[in-house]
């Protein structure tokens, strides 16, 4: 009966919390950084703008990856 009680109170104590695993590290953070500049990119060459977004997005994806 007595473990029981203790069970009971140990569980009326702990809680669940979505938002523990929410906090971002800043090395996680940090460990996504672009090898380019993107903006670097797209000012680089003016003539065409398409191309420069496409190479953009392909950028963008492959860190997503």
């Amino acid at each position: 009966m007595e473990t029981l009680q203790m069970l009971k109170f140990h569980l009326k104590k702990e809680r669940l919390n979505f938002t523990a695993s929410w906090i971002t590290t800043e090395p996680h953070m940090l460990e996504d950084m672009p090898d380019g500049d993107l903006l670097m990119l797209l000012q680089g060459s003016a003539g065409n703008v398409q191309s420069d977004l496409d190479k953009v997005i392909k950028s963008i994806v492959e860190c997503d990856l």
